[in-house]
């Protein structure tokens, strides 16, 4: 079994719930990208919990979930700019997921890894969604690009020839950051030669559709 899912999270109702959360979408999002087809064992979930206190229980361990927790400061969180926050981020996901591979006994090599490609690629989030796909007439190709921050989730369709040369690329929708799960689900299809239909296919999503005009 593969790891499916990293939460970065606050205690329930926690003073900064409000504010941290929000936040934390895109560094777990991309962390966890990095880590595909990693090996968990019957591991699926993890939760990572930090809070500015102590916690003398012991983190939680069901089937199929393991948490860690973390103290974390929030004065200087609030503070920064947003890359620092998404160090900070970073840090804590990364910690939290070496003490958990440390009791279960996981590799944490791929660990390493996965934060150092996080870094080296500036704590952006951005990456082609699926496959291109022809216009009936075989002319052009579409596509779409997503850039998943911390405050904002922007999706964008692309439009290519038949070569897959890029024609253009516009922005056609923005979304809070906690909303851009469903685009790992998404489905879209060309409706004739010049519009797209994009279609939210996530089972906890919106269920929106989108008729895109590309030509």
């Amino acid at each position: 079994m593969n790891l499916t899912q990293i939460d970065l999270r606050l205690p329930y109702k926690h003073k900064y719930e409000d504010n941290f959360n929000p936040d934390t979408w895109c560094v777990p999002e991309l962390y966890w990208y990095y880590l595909r087809g990693y090996p968990t064992g019957n591991i699926e979930k993890v939760n990572i919990i930090v809070s500015d206190n102590i916690y003398d229980e012991t983190p939680m361990s069901v089937f199929g979930f393991r948490e860690a927790y973390l103290p974390f400061d929030f004065d200087t969180y609030f503070t920064s700019n947003k890359l620092d926050k998404k160090k900070m981020q970073l840090e804590a996901i990364h910690t939290g997921m070496i003490q958990i591979a440390n009791k279960e006994g996981w590799d944490t090599v791929p660990l390493s890894d996965a934060y150092n490609k996080c870094l080296k690629n500036n704590l952006e989030y951005k990456f082609d969604v699926g496959k291109l796909k022809s216009s009936p007439n075989r002319k052009y190709k579409v596509g779409f690009w997503c850039n998943w921050d911390i405050d904002v989730f922007e999706l964008y369709w692309v439009l290519y020839d038949k070569s897959n040369n890029e024609i253009k690329r516009q922005k056609f929708l923005e979304k809070p950051p906690y909303e851009g799960e469903f685009i790992y689900y998404a489905k879209w299809k060309w409706l004739d030669s010049s519009k797209v239909l994009l279609e939210d296919k996530y089972k906890y999503g919106k269920h929106e559709t989108w008729i895109i005009s590309v030509l």
